[in-house]
């Protein structure tokens, strides 16, 4: 696991263009040893302890963030509950998305709301028993704690499918990693476009500027730039950047976390549009 980069490696690399005033994390985890995890898994994790990121964090200037927890540790959230309080601890304002049961208890829900948490996550596969089908029972128990829902899917078409779902959703919905749509799929897609009218009807919906480099493997992770612009173009009130740390998941090797703050800052040239994706944005939706 690479180490954070330095101050002056920072300043070198992203020039005058870093820092942004008040930016915000607002996809990250935590791999800390002695926490359990699922039985049912996707992958195992390498150890990423909460000072690796508190490191990176100061070396960015980063002093807020969203811990998300993992899908590899199923509904228990011990570990990133561990992380809010720690990033609290030193300085660093936190919420956290939690993954719940869809039969979750109220005491249950308010005490992870007390900790920090705002939100739920589901995932197409990945977290055991749980899908997209429980997306009304888990909004149904997000909404008296003004909680929202964030979605991970495996392949941007099934937006298609859950369209009519999301669009009647009783509480806003974050579409994660871009909503897995790549410029490979043209701007006609079916999912792209499920995603797009579901933006236009609803304004509490937003969108992460996260994990990229997935979506285009092979070609390179700066030809989404054309989906990012667009979004950015369409809805600059709703994109939002997170870091992905560290990156779980992958083989092969982590990506370059500079360089993909780079591109993310040469597709949205606007100072702006770069303060409402890194900062503004995510501060109204989370309420840091």
């Amino acid at each position: 696991m690479r180490l954070a980069p330095s101050a002056e490696e920072v300043q070198a690399r992203l020039g005058d263009a870093w820092p942004i005033s008040g930016a915000v994390d607002c996809h990250a985890h935590v791999f800390e040893r002695g926490f359990p995890l699922a039985a049912v898994r996707a992958f195992d994790p390498l150890p990423y302890p909460l000072e690796y990121y508190l490191a990176w964090t100061q070396a960015l200037g980063i002093r807020r963030c969203v811990q998300v927890n993992a899908s590899c540790y199923g509904l228990d959230n011990s570990v990133t509950r561990y992380a809010l309080d720690e990033c609290r601890a030193n300085g660093v304002a936190a919420r956290g998305v939690a993954t719940i049961h869809p039969e979750i208890g109220y005491v249950e829900l308010e005490k992870l709301a007390r900790g920090g948490f705002v939100g739920a996550r589901l995932m197409t596969s990945r977290i055991g028993s749980l899908g997209l089908e429980a997306f009304e029972e888990v909004a149904k128990r997000c909404l008296p704690h003004r909680w929202h829902v964030e979605i991970n899917v495996d392949a941007c078409e099934e937006w298609v499918a859950l369209e009519p779902r999301l669009a009647k959703s009783p509480v806003p919905v974050v579409f994660e990693h871009l909503g897995r749509i790549g410029d490979q799929q043209g701007a006609s897609a079916p999912g792209l476009c499920a995603v797009l009218r579901l933006l236009d009807k609803r304004p509490d919906f937003v969108l992460k500027l996260s994990s990229f480099y997935r979506l285009l493997p092979n070609a390179g992770f700066k030809d989404v730039a054309p989906i990012v612009k667009l979004f950015a173009r369409d809805f600059p009130d709703r994109l939002m950047w997170g870091s992905n740390l560290p990156h779980p998941g992958l083989s092969g090797g982590a990506p370059d976390d500079l360089e993909l703050i780079g591109a993310a800052l040469e597709w949205l040239p606007d100072s702006v549009a770069r303060q409402r994706v890194f900062a503004d944005n995510a501060e109204r939706f989370y309420g840091l």
